[in-house]
């Protein structure tokens, strides 16, 4: 590792207690501060949807062909997922110092906000639920999926995170408009492969919540997910293979098994940690000794998101992952990107 890179960027910064790459339990914190500050330099006041300017039309949405409805549901999910991504850096800030502020704005009444406004019908922030998306297209796709499906397993992660914070502050009411977008994606129709987990997380955090679930309908979802497993802590994404299923199969199903699994499926929950517990057995050869990721992947974002493999693993009740050089891991493959400029 590059001292001086890291000795400018960060002020926690100790070879002694880390010797490999200094980063300490602050320096993730300030990594953290100094990602969103990139961020939020695109938001002029704290009613702006978190839409990051973009160069690319062909592969990401909205496309640049879409027109009517497609239109409409595309815009609607780009915000959402500006929201509900962000918030995966903003949400353990925000857990560690409620009063914390980027760039002049207060993340956890800014994310409050947004949240409640997205889920709000009358608000023009509104991400829709399955059945209007549906009829706006006319029933075109009895079958379509909708990005949303995908958020919602964001979301609820997030308000899980800073549920002192932001979702015990919400009134009954507010929580319930919240909760009735959740249910909408839960329960609609996914895409046959790592999107089952979504629609899994969705419905075990209104089940913890409090919130009746149709517990058939979860462990038809749950079955899916283990169907796709091909042995060694690996899985299948429906019907194509690559490296960004790794991660997605072993963070989502080891948070689930916390939120439900353990009590109510602990046959399915131990099949899960039992194949995660298969991974770490080989995971670790999968970096550098710097550990730096290889060059695969959807983006450079999912690159990075290799390491919450080792997150899902350490969320286990039996957890046989190795702490330290999962620490020492996780802290090289976020230098190899914080350290490029761009």
């Amino acid at each position: 590792m590059e001292k001086d890179f890291i000795t400018d960027k960060f002020n926690s910064v100790d070879f002694e207690l880390s010797p490999y790459t200094g980063m300490t339990r602050q320096s993730w914190k300030e990594a953290a501060e100094h990602i969103l500050s990139g961020i939020f330099q695109y938001i002029h006041s704290s009613d702006d949807a978190l839409v990051i300017p973009r160069q690319e039309t062909e592969k990401t949405y909205p496309h640049k062909e879409s027109f009517g409805a497609k239109l409409i549901a595309e815009q609607k999910a780009e915000k959402f997922e500006g929201l509900t991504r962000t918030m995966f850096i903003a949400a353990p800030l925000i857990r560690d110092n409620p009063q914390i502020s980027i760039c002049g704005i207060e993340l956890k009444d800014y994310y409050k906000k947004l949240i409640l406004r997205s889920c709000s019908k009358e608000d023009p922030l509104y991400v829709g639920d399955y059945e209007s998306l549906q009829e706006a297209s006319n029933y075109e796709n009895p079958l379509k999926c909708y990005q949303q499906t995908v958020e919602i397993g964001a979301l609820v992660i997030c308000l899980w995170i800073t549920k002192n914070a932001i979702w015990d502050t919400y009134t009954k009411d507010e929580k319930d408009k919240i909760a009735a977008v959740i249910s909408s994606f839960a329960y609609a129709t996914t895409e046959a492969n790592n999107w089952h987990l979504f629609n899994m997380l969705g419905l075990a955090f209104l089940n913890m919540e409090g919130y009746p679930i149709q517990k058939d309908v979860m462990l038809g979802h749950a079955q899916a997910i283990l169907d796709y497993y091909v042995g060694d802590g690996w899985y299948r994404d429906g019907h194509f293979f690559d490296y960004y299923s790794c991660w997605a199969f072993n963070l989502y199903a080891p948070i689930w098994n916390l939120w439900y699994g353990y009590e109510h499926e602990p046959y399915l929950a131990k099949k899960f940690e039992e194949r995660s517990n298969k991974l770490m057995e080989t995971y670790a050869d999968f970096f550098d000794r710097d550990g730096f990721v290889q060059a695969w992947g959807r983006s450079g974002i999912y690159r990075n998101a290799t390491t919450s493999v080792f997150v899902g693993n350490m969320l286990l009740q039996n957890s046989k992952g190795d702490p330290g050089l999962a620490r020492r891991i996780s802290s090289g493959a976020l230098l190899q990107f914080l350290r490029r400029e761009a």
